[in-house]
């Protein structure tokens, strides 16, 4: 962040991207694409792709004009990742604490097993807005397997909900048997017009690692 004793930390990207050019190597440089919003994606599409393809999670997406800001992240600097939906099924849900006592919040999630069955890969309480909530507390309820009288712990259900899962993708895990664990998994909706038998199995989920 500084060249002959000048700072560079509050100049804009452009320039603090032109000078570590004029100062290292460019085999040493990390591969970068200038675009505008008046460009065609096709560029920043093929650049992204080409991250995914090199083992990286995604892309770093800077506002050229924006000056350093160390160790975060704000709306000039945003990191793009591919996202993946699997769909699911709930197998039990804990009860909520905080702001969501009284509400299954915290869902178990299973993949499609041999002959009926559902291995578990994951958990989640992210994505989940009041009415759903409110949704899934009654709805699970009627399907639980036992009742805790005391609205507390993990219930139990008859797997019978499908819900589609958005995910940064899946980790190996030697917690749960399918031997794989979903990374960032957050609900995007429920999804009536499956049953369980539709939800995806757990090679799909495997073959993402």
């Amino acid at each position: 962040m500084h060249i002959d004793g000048q700072s560079l930390i509050d100049e804009p990207l452009t320039v603090r991207k032109a000078a570590l050019a004029g100062t290292l190597p460019s085999g040493l440089l990390l591969p970068t694409l200038d675009v505008d919003a008046g460009d065609d994606p096709v560029a920043a599409e093929a650049f992204a792709r080409a991250a995914l393809q090199a083992g990286h999670e995604g892309v770093m997406v800077k506002a050229l004009d924006s000056p350093y800001h160390a160790g975060r992240r704000g709306a000039a600097w945003r990191k793009v990742k591919p996202v993946h939906t699997l769909d699911l099924v709930v197998l039990a849900a804990e009860w909520g604490h905080g702001r969501r006592h009284g509400w299954l919040s915290n869902l178990h999630l299973g993949a499609r097993g041999p002959e009926g069955t559902f291995v578990m890969v994951g958990k989640t309480f992210k994505g989940l807005t009041d009415d759903l909530l409110r949704w899934q507390t009654e709805h699970l309820q009627k399907l639980a397997l036992a009742v805790d009288p005391s609205g507390a712990g993990v219930v139990h259900v008859r797997p019978e909900l499908v819900v589609e899962i958005a995910l940064d993708g899946v980790q190996r895990s030697r917690r749960y048997p399918g031997g794989v664990a979903l990374r960032f998994a957050r609900v995007r909706r429920y999804r009536p017009d499956k049953t369980p038998l539709e939800a995806d199995t757990i090679e799909t989920v495997q073959a993402m690692l």
